[in-house]
C-alpha cells in the first residue's frame, strides 16, 4: 500500500492554486467527486429513515448540476482555451465558477431548489458566454463535435429556465417535464457525445478521418462535421420533445437511439479501434455499449423510462468521465507513460460502476426490493468513486514536467 501524500507547504499550495488557473480540472474534479458522493449517499439515508423526505429532485441536482458539472468545467475549463489557442481562466473567473458551484450544491442540499436552479442558471450563462468570448478571438478552430458541446448548454439553459417558470407557477402544460428532459438528460448526453467525438476516438485509435486545415477560419470540412453534429443535436432535441408532449414515450425512445447511434457510428466506431486491450480502452468500450443499451431499454420497456436513465448515466456517463478523467489527470501530471498499463483501480471501479447500474435497473423490476438494491447500488457507486478518487486524484497536485 502506498503512504499517504503529505501535505503541501505554503508556498506550494501558491503554486497549486497557480496551477489550477490553466488546468481547472486539479481542483474540479475532486469537488465533482465529493458531490457525486453526497448526491448518491441521499439514498442509504432515506432508506433507512435518518431523512424523511424522498431525496428524487435533491439527488437529480447534485448529479447533474454537481457532481457532472463540476467535470464538464474542469475539462472544459482546461481543454477550451488550449483548442482555441486563447488564455486560461483568470482569477476572477476561476473562483466565480467554482463559488456559484459550491453555492448552487448548498442550496439544493437545503432544499431551496429554486434559488438553487437560478445561481445555476447564472453558471451556465456565465461559463458559455466566457467560452464564447474565447471562441470569437479564437487562433484554432475547436473541433467541429463540440457543435453539441453547445447544444448541451442551450439544452441546461432552456431546461432550467423551464423549470424556474414552472416553479413560479407560470409554465405552460408540460413545460416543467420537457425541462427535466432538457436538463437531467439532454445536458449531459450532448456533452458526452460532443466531448467524446474529440476525445474518444484518439483513446481508441480509429480510423483517421481527413485532415481539418489548420486556421480560425470556418472551413468547408469543418462545416460540413459541424453540420452533421448539429443535425444529430436537433434529432435528439426532437426526441424530449416528443416524450414530453405526446404519448408517444417509443417513439421518443427510438429517435434518441438512432440519433446516438448514427453519431457513435460515424464519430466513434470503437469496433474499428486499433487500441491495445488495456484498461482505459476497455472501460471506453464498455461504457459506449452499457450506453446505447441505456437507451434502448426504455424502447422494449417504455414504463421503465428511469431504469434505462440510470443505466445510461451510471454505467455509461459515469464510467465515461473516470475513464476520461484518469486519463485527463495522468497525461497534465507527466505520467502519460501509464495510458497502455493495467491499471488494477480502474479496472476496479468499473466493475463496480457496472454492478452498480445492474443493482439499479434490477431496482426498478422488482419493487418489493427496491430500497435494498437502490441502497445496495449506492454503496457499489461511492466504493468506485472511493478507489478511484484514492489512486487519481492525489496527482492533481502534480505539474506535468515537460509543460
Amino acid at each position: 500500500m502506498n503512504a499517504p501524500d503529505p501535505p503541501l507547504p505554503r508556498t506550494e499550495k501558491r503554486k497549486f492554486f497557480e496551477l489550477c488557473l490553466a488546468e481547472p480540472f486539479r481542483l474540479f474534479f475532486p469537488v465533482g467527486v465529493l458531490i457525486g458522493i453526497a448526491g448518491v449517499s441521499l439514498w442509504p439515508l432515506f432508506f433507512t429513515g435518518i431523512h424523511k423526505f424522498y431525496p428524487g429532485v435533491m439527488h437529480a441536482r447534485l448529479m447533474t448540476q454537481g457532481f457532472m458539472g463540476a467535470f464538464v468545467i474542469g475539462f472544459l475549463g482546461t481543454a477550451g482555451p488550449r483548442l482555441t489557442g486563447t488564455p486560461h481562466f483568470s482569477r476572477s473567473e476561476f473562483w466565480t465558477f467554482l463559488t456559484l458551484l459550491a453555492a448552487i450544491v448548498g442550496l439544493h442540499i437545503g432544499q431551496r431548489y429554486f434559488i438553487g436552479d437560478l445561481l445555476f442558471l447564472a453558471l451556465l450563462l456565465l461559463f458559455a458566454g466566457r467560452m464564447g468570448w474565447r471562441f470569437s478571438r479564437r487562433t484554432d478552430l475547436p473541433p467541429p463535435s463540440f457543435a453539441l458541446v453547445a447544444f448541451g448548454f442551450l439544452n441546461a439553459i432552456i431546461g432550467t429556465v423551464l423549470l424556474l417558470v414552472s416553479a413560479m407557477g407560470n409554465g405552460f402544460p408540460g413545460g416543467a417535464h420537457l425541462g427535466s428532459l432538457l436538463l437531467n438528460q439532454g445536458f449531459v448526453l450532448y456533452l458526452v457525445l460532443g466531448i467524446g467525438g474529440f476525445l474518444l476516438p484518439r483513446f481508441l485509435i480509429l480510423p483517421a478521418k481527413p485532415e481539418l486545415p489548420d486556421t480560425p477560419e470556418l472551413s468547408a470540412p469543418w462545416m460540413r462535421r459541424a453540420l452533421f453534429a448539429a443535425g444529430i443535436g436537433a434529432a435528439l432535441l426532437a426526441s424530449f420533445v416528443i416524450e414530453a408532449f405526446t404519448a408517444a414515450p417509443r417513439v421518443a425512445g427510438v429517435v434518441r437511439l438512432v440519433a446516438t447511434a448514427v453519431f457513435l457510428g460515424a464519430e466513434i466506431p470503437a469496433h474499428l479501434s486499433a487500441a491495445p486491450p488495456v484498461t482505459i480502452t476497455r472501460n471506453l468500450r464498455l461504457a459506449l455499449v452499457l450506453l446505447v443499451l441505456g437507451l434502448l431499454l426504455p424502447v422494449l420497456w417504455p414504463w421503465q423510462r428511469l431504469a434505462g436513465l440510470h443505466l445510461v448515466f451510471i454505467g455509461g456517463f459515469t464510467l465515461i468521465t473516470f475513464t476520461v478523467a484518469t486519463r485527463v489527470v495522468l497525461g497534465h501530471s507527466g505520467q502519460g507513460h501509464l495510458f497502455a498499463q493495467p491499471l488494477p483501480f480502474l479496472r476496479s471501479a468499473a466493475a463496480l460502476l457496472l454492478i452498480a447500474a445492474v443493482l439499479r435497473v434490477i431496482g426498478d423490476f422488482l419493487p418489493a426490493a427496491r430500497g435494498t438494491l437502490l441502497n445496495l447500488a449506492s454503496y457499489f457507486w461511492m466504493l468506485a468513486a472511493a478507489i478511484w478518487s484514492w489512486r487519481v486524484l492525489p496527482k492533481v497536485r502534480c505539474a506535468d514536467p515537460e509543460s
